[in-house]
């Protein structure tokens, strides 16, 4: 059962072009859903560049369904995925 945004106002605001993390995976913010729920890519077993809606926990960024769900990335948006986010300083 997928889960449903905990609550958009506490979610912290992002934007697309973002990155953010789903437990230790990073996802690249392709859009944000008028419910706080986000669009994120992501590079799946370091396979494949999926895109899945992931939502806010009230602590975290998890998928929103707990089966993959999403759908392949091409061109501009699997190449940023999977260059992956800048380092962490």
């Amino acid at each position: 059962m997928p889960l449903k945004p905990h609550d958009a106002a506490s979610a912290p605001k992002v934007t697309a072009g973002e990155w953010i993390y789903l437990g230790t995976t990073p996802g690249y913010v392709c859009s944000v859903n008028s419910d706080g729920s986000a669009e994120v890519g992501y590079y799946q077993h370091r396979l494949k560049a999926i895109k899945e809606t992931a939502v806010w926990t009230g602590s975290a960024w998890e998928f929103a369904d707990p089966m993959p769900n999403g759908a392949y990335l091409r061109g501009t948006l699997e190449a940023i995925v999977k260059r992956g986010p800048p380092p962490r300083y």
